[in-house]
């Protein structure tokens, strides 16, 4: 039995930390493509660049970090954040479907000021 509840142990480690690293990984896309929308040269290529952020921030949104430590209210709050932070780059994404490129990469800089809010906050 105890053989048997050292192997669940190990598991639900295994478990929380490959949890824990799928947000990380989905936060580092989603800063590589915060990268390609500020660079874009085309609407083309920043829409490229908004949809993989945005496919990263949905994945990253359903997956609760390991600093939060299970706290679901922390967790309702996190969401709410990323939420907002997809808002942004959908905003974005319409301003260049629109032909305001350049307006569109503005809407992008709001991102490092969300970021600074939401990383102090649920890193």
């Amino acid at each position: 039995m105890n053989k048997a509840k050292q192997i669940l142990f190990a598991s639900l480690i295994a478990v929380s930390t490959i949890a824990a690293a799928n947000v990380s990984t989905e936060m580092r896309q989603m800063g590589r493509n915060v990268n390609g929308l500020l660079r874009a040269d085309s609407v083309e290529s920043f829409q490229q660049s908004a949809t993989e952020f945005l496919v990263a921030a949905k994945k990253a949104q359903e997956k609760m970090p390991s600093s939060l430590d299970g706290d679901q209210e922390k967790f309702k709050g996190y969401q709410k954040g990323i939420q907002e932070v997809i808002d942004v780059v959908e905003q974005a994404n319409q301003s260049a479907k629109d032909g305001k490129l350049d307006e569109a990469k503005t809407t992008v800089e709001k991102l490092n000021q969300l970021k600074k809010i939401y990383h102090s906050e649920y890193k």
